[in-house]
């Protein structure tokens, strides 16, 4: 028997993770006196953490074979959680258990909710678990903890992309024979065997296709009406370097990835804030879609977020140590921004439709602003 607390208890993640899409339905009450279940500082799973006044709430789960203990054990090792025997509450009386324990350490103040939990991280974690689980068949789990933020990233595209399409499998037409994992690390390439329904009807052959795996990004170009300047930016690209372009610093808009169970637009407003500094008074949507899905699963939410650009008159510098960013910005007059875009002298194709979006609806933009 397994004592579950905390995000097992989210039944679509409990059914990824043993493989079994009846798990759920087994689950019995179980309770264990003398301890609460914490939020973590900084994380979004919780604790199990002493507490002589409180009792933690959570559900039995008879575990049916040594296969399932293996996923479980497997999956709950990539997050440093070990197996420890317990006595738990059931409405029939005392029960020996296995629970799994983390540190303690981090734990923060405040009580962890289930239902919070699985409305913001429930999809993304529950995708996440399946690139575990299959991963966990070539690697250890401690290769794994260091990757699983951005396993956790993709788990996110993956979600994101199927919100308001809740299919079970591959969407219909579409026939996985098999799956490779090539390379994974902070991005990943996968391999397919696939066939797909073609426009007369019949099923194409079986293709080998790559595909290169990465997350939802969000892109805003700043935009101050009232001085009519843009923000951009600068900074070393590798793409630019791998291609060979001797011109490996590129002009850009401000962007970042999508944290998981983050907006696009607080991933805007972040980044904004990261990179240059801004506070953004406002976001207007540009565009959503696909670079060039032939060759990425990359989704790009275009913005341009309005701001006062008045303290950002002359370059400055941006980014985060830790991600060893170097970044430089500078307020752009309109004139001039408008003048390059034109020449089509801006290599970056966001920028270039950020760009010829607010020239078409900048007198908008700033007749309103005057307005105001």
């Amino acid at each position: 028997m397994l004592f579950l607390f905390g995000t097992l208890l989210h039944p679509p993640l409990l059914e990824a993770v043993t493989g079994r899409p009846d798990a759920a339905a087994s689950l019995r009450p179980a309770s264990l006196s003398g301890h609460r279940i914490a939020a973590v500082r900084g994380a979004a799973d919780p604790v199990l953490v002493p507490d002589p006044a409180a009792c933690a709430e959570g559900a039995l789960y008879p575990v049916p074979d040594a296969d399932t203990w293996a996923r479980l054990d497997g999956y709950e090792a990539v997050f440093g959680h070990a197996r420890a025997a317990i006595t738990i509450d059931t409405p029939d009386g005392p029960v020996q258990a296995w629970l799994y324990r983390s540190d303690t350490a981090r734990a923060a103040a405040g009580d962890w909710s289930l239902a919070d939990w699985a409305a913001r991280f429930g999809a993304s974690v529950t995708a996440a678990a399946t690139e575990v689980l299959d991963l966990l068949r070539s690697h250890p789990p401690e290769a794994l903890a260091p990757l699983y933020p951005q396993i956790l990233q993709r788990g996110d595209s993956r979600a994101r992309a199927r919100a308001g399409h809740p299919l079970t499998g591959a969407p219909e037409g579409v026939h996985l024979h098999a799956r490779r994992r090539p390379y994974v690390n902070f991005f990943a390439v996968e391999e397919y065997d696939i066939a797909f329904r073609r426009y007369d009807g019949a099923l194409s052959p079986v293709a080998e296709r790559a595909i290169f795996i990465a997350g939802d990004v969000a892109i805003v170009l700043p935009y101050d009406p009232v001085r009519d300047q843009v923000l951009l930016i600068e900074q070393f690209r590798v793409g630019a370097f791998g291609r060979g372009d001797p011109e490996c610093w590129i002009t850009e808009p401000v962007a970042g990835r999508i944290d998981p169970g983050e907006s696009a637009e607080d991933a805007a407003r972040r980044e904004a804030a990261e990179e240059a500094g801004l506070t953004l008074t406002g976001l207007i949507p540009v565009a959503t879609g696909y670079p060039s899905p032939g060759t990425t699963t990359e989704f790009f939410n275009i913005f341009i977020g309005l701001c006062d650009l008045s303290g950002h008159q002359n370059a400055g510098h941006g980014g985060l140590d830790h991600e060893v960013e170097d970044i430089r910005h500078a307020a752009v007059p309109w004139a001039q921004f408008d003048a390059r875009l034109a020449a089509g002298a801006y290599r970056l194709i966001p920028l270039s439709l950020a760009g010829h979006w607010l020239a078409r609806h900048r007198d908008h933009l700033r007749a309103a602003k005057e307005i105001t």
